[in-house]
């Protein structure tokens, strides 16, 4: 695209794009930050401020949040970070979500994390698939040039004057620091190049160059670059009266917010913290003795100055104007005043209107676009400054409260819009207004209106407002692809925002001693009560469909030699309408399947009630080994229902829901189990290992801490320890011992993979803690950080002979086909003479090359065995891989196979 189609352009509607950068969205703990007095001093700190921040990082968790405090609250920078994953590879601390589910967790999580920070969020398309060693194993996965478009449409949209991101070097694991490292180092020219990614020019988007670009320095395990001029160091240890705080302490309290990646919640105390970036690059080239990541840039009021350029002398008011600008800067800092916000209201209505008046002179005079264009876009931003400012000096705020959260396609609800103002001034309210995100909604009410807001004053109008009755459920915009590494994006919607817009957010116009104000987009919410403390918790309305169903399992282990007893499969349906309701569920079979019941008849009595169902299907006899979609239907009112939503739902973050389609996949597998195992299991962390007991017909008893203190566990042949077990299970730190003295008379003792928990922390010099032998183990072992990550490792039988890879399954190389993500991590490192490695597996990657062992340990206790799993069976279970089963079930048949040797 040349000038002159930019010159043909709605200008105004490209900055539209342009601008629309992601609000923060409200998580459930709110600091208070932009609110009220703090928020106003806070607001007035970003009116003489033009700067831009962007940083660039491979996983939620991996930002520099004290450095985002440092810029964005404390210098009144505009900041933004740009996460390429979700998360979605990774583990869970808190819950039994993985894949999606837990992306959809940790993006709640870095809406949390904002509130604090104060950063926008971006995204790219790329899935995070488990831990890499290598830079190009990434760049073939996620897909090299999809990945920097999407980096380069976020620098041509946000327009970052400075970039940060990670090292692009490093001989230590987890790649995808690296590789976003240098994915960010071509963005950073290809983003100004329009011949780069065309596609996004067409679409309205401008080439950008930013004039920096940064590595983090000293950064993760030997990431470290050696390249390039001395790293800046970045002191955010300075105390900041506004917030309270150091913006290390703020910084350090965001953090807490990863939760289900195990983020410490002991809040930082003040120290002098800091954080080092070494210079990769810059347009034009920058000082080589730099003391700041901003140094040598405009980052005042006179940059609008800057911008103009060439084309100063068509813009003869700007110099004038930008100086007026300023002294109303000047003068609304120095009026404020926490105990009245409204003294700054005078210049912060002037300086509101000269904004609007030098961007109203810009557009109307004949002047290059490109320089115009830059010159509205910064001139937007300003404005947007001014208008929060001013709200804020007035301390209006606008709650859009819906009286139910599901609303089904054509139904009625109520909506109340609560508009307050809280200073000693009076405004008038000219109207409220809707943006809706899809569909045409209806809404009764009046919202072409004028009255005054009384100062103190709170009023509220309600409106009846009407769901479309095509609109499709409300769920994430961006959906995985099994077949790749990377989502697809719905259509239409924006590849990188977090989530797509709310289905209805509400306006409020103010007029304010001649100036017009627009209070920010508020999303309409449900308010309910929390079950976890009993506070008040907030979700955008969401849209489901009338009945969901769910199915359980989703994947369904069928051993062939127990295939004619068939597979149960539970069918839950859950009422989302008003009253009563009535229908049938009904499987899909394949070919020559019979289920029983053929069909249940379901009746709802009312709104919420949920009915679970269960179907028995029958394979036809002979059938080999092989995968079979089951698919339900839901039958109500002549229409078929074939989805059901997972509620994910936790205290810290918004209710989110992600759909599933009602189909179970029966997996016939050659399989067998000894019979009669009397099985104790001591639940996890995130732990779904019980589902696929049940899968393999052993009946088990969920231990608790009575057991382990007190009952007789002779009673049991096995006892298994869950996904990180002694993470969070006290009981089980405690009454360790009795479980050992268990497997020295003959138990056999399953310990599924844990982390550093294992390992005895002891206090070391200068009261800092080392790790030393684990105390829960039989003999002294330690867990390291061993991991293999290439889930098609080759995988070798140490004791080919032993009873877990002889029965009641022969194990071979087809056990070990269709492992996804990885196989295994955090594998027992130094360990006793005593222990006995089974197995051993090497990656092929340069970081990670060598023979790994610990990844399935035997000990020899007494009359027993003590086993510790690394293979990841904990994430290949869930999934339906048929040798994670089998080797599950001879790990359980151990005890049949007699006593230790």
């Amino acid at each position: 695209m040349n000038i002159r189609d930019f010159a043909r352009m709605n200008l105004m509607a490209v900055l539209a794009i342009m601008i629309a950068v992601p609000a923060s969205l409200e998580a459930q703990r709110d600091p208070g930050f932009d609110e009220g007095a703090t928020g106003l001093a806070l607001a007035l700190r970003r009116l003489p401020v033009t700067a831009s921040f962007l940083q660039t990082t491979a996983h939620p968790d991996d930002e520099d949040n004290p450095l985002f405090v440092m810029l964005g609250r404390g210098r009144g920078f505009r900041t933004g970070l740009l996460t390429l994953t979700r998360g979605d590879g990774g583990q869970n601390e808190i819950g039994p979500e993985l894949f999606q589910a837990l992306g959809i967790i940790r993006t709640g999580e870095l809406e949390a994390v904002h509130r604090y920070d104060g950063a926008a969020q971006f995204f790219t398309r790329a899935f995070e698939f488990g831990y890499s060693f290598s830079v190009e194993e990434t760049f073939q996965k996620w897909g090299r040039e999809e990945i920097l478009a999407d980096l380069v449409r976020v620098i041509r949209t946000f327009r970052p004057d400075v970039i940060t991101t990670l090292p692009r070097t490093g001989t230590g694991g987890g790649q995808h620091h690296q590789a976003t490292g240098r994915l960010t180092e071509e963005a950073f020219r290809a983003a100004a190049d329009p011949a780069r990614f065309p596609e996004q020019i067409r679409q309205g988007l401008r080439p950008w160059q930013a004039r920096k670009i940064y590595e983090r320095a000293g950064w993760g395990e030997g990431g470290e670059s050696q390249e390039g001029p001395a790293a800046v160091q970045m002191e955010a240890w300075a105390y900041d009266p506004v917030l309270g705080r150091t913006w290390a302490e703020v910084g350090g309290e965001a953090r807490s917010m990863h939760r289900c990646q195990g983020m410490s919640q002991i809040l930082p105390l003040p120290s002098q913290y800091g954080s080092r970036y070494r210079l990769i690059d810059a347009e034009p080239a920058a000082s080589a003795e730099e003391q700041d990541l901003f140094e040598g840039i405009e980052t005042g009021l006179r940059r609008f100055l800057l911008l103009a350029g060439a084309e100063s002398a068509k813009l003869g008011f700007l110099g004038a104007e930008i100086a007026a600008l300023e002294r109303d800067v000047a003068q609304a800092t120095a009026s404020f005043d926490a105990t009245d916000p409204g003294k700054t209201v005078p210049p912060l209505v002037s300086g509101l209107k000269r904004v609007r008046e030098i961007s109203r002179q810009v557009t109307v005079t004949p002047i290059d676009e490109q320089v115009k264009y830059e010159l509205l876009f910064a001139l937007r931003n300003k404005e947007s400054d001014f208008e929060e400012a001013l709200r804020l000096a007035h301390q209006l705020r606008v709650d859009a409260v819906a009286d139910d959260g599901t609303l089904v396609p054509g139904q009625t609800f109520e909506l109340t819009v609560n508009a307050s103002n809280g200073s000693r001034r009076k405004v008038a309210v000219t109207r409220i207004s809707f943006t809706q995100a899809r569909g045409a909604w209806e809404f009764e009410g009046q919202a072409e209106t004028f009255w005054e807001l009384d100062a103190g004053d709170a009023r509220e109008v309600r409106f009846r407002v009407t769901v479309p009755d095509s609109i499709g459920p409300t769920q994430p915009h961006w959906v995985r692809n099994m077949a790749v590494d990377r989502y697809d994006i719905r259509q239409g919607a924006d590849p990188t925002i977090p989530w797509e817009a709310p289905a209805i957010r509400v306006q409020v116009t103010y007029e304010i001693d001649g100036a017009r104000l627009n209070s920010r987009l508020t999303p309409v919410k449900y308010r309910y009560q929390g079950p976890w403390v009993g506070g008040e918790q907030r979700h955008e309305i969401m849209i489901v469909p009338e009945v969901s169903l769910r199915v359980a399992p989703d994947i369904s282990i069928l051993p062939l030699s127990s295939a004619a007893g068939g597979r149960e499969i539970r069918v839950s349906a859950l009422n989302h309408t008003k009253g009563a309701l009535a229908g049938v569920l009904r499987p899909d079979l394949p070919q020559g399947w019979t289920a029983v019941p053929p069909r249940h008849e379901v009746s709802f009595e009312r709104e919420g009630q949920s009915i679970t169902k269960i179907f028995r299907v029958f394979p036809p006899a002979g059938l080999a080994e092989g995968d079979f979609a089951i698919r339900f239907a839901g039958i109500f009112n002549g229409k078929e229902y074939r989805q059901g939503h997972q509620a994910i739902d936790y205290h810290h973050i918004q209710r989110r829901h992600l759909y599933h389609p009602a189909e179970a996949i029966v997996r016939m597998v050659s399989l067998d189990v000894s019979p009669g195992i009397r099985l104790g299991y001591v639940m996890g962390v995130g732990d779904r290992v019980p589902e696929a007991l049940r899968q393999l017909g052993v009946a088990y008893e969920l231990l608790t801490e009575e057991d382990l203190a007190f009952s007789d566990l002779g009673r049991f042949h096995v006892i298994v320890t869950g996904v990180r077990a002694y993470e969070n299970r006290e009981d089980l730190k405690a009454y360790n011992r009795r479980l050992l003295d268990w497997v020295e008379a003959g138990g056999v003792m399953l310990v599924q993979y844990n982390k550093f928990e294992f390992n005895d922390a002891q206090p070391g010099q200068g009261g800092q803690r080392r790790m030393g032998d684990s105390p829960y183990a039989p003999f002294p072992a330690q867990i390291g950080r061993g991991r293999v990550t290439d889930e098609t490792a080759p995988v070798v039988l140490l004791e080919p002979e032993h009873p877990v890879f002889n029965y009641p399954n022969r194990i071979g190389d087809s056990d070990w086909a269709g492992w996804v993500q990885e196989r295994g991590l955090y594998f027992l490192d130094r360990k006793d003479a005593r222990y006995v490695d089974l197995v051993s597996t090497s990656d092929p990657f340069e970081y990670n090359r060598g023979e790994k062992r610990g990844a399935l340990v035997e000990a020899e206790y007494g009359k027993g065995r003590w086993i510790y799993i690394g293979l990841g069976l904990w994430r290949q279970l869930p999934a339906g891989v048929p040798g994670a089963y089998r080797i599950l079930a001879n790990l359980l048949s151990l005890p049949e196979t007699g006593a230790a040797r």
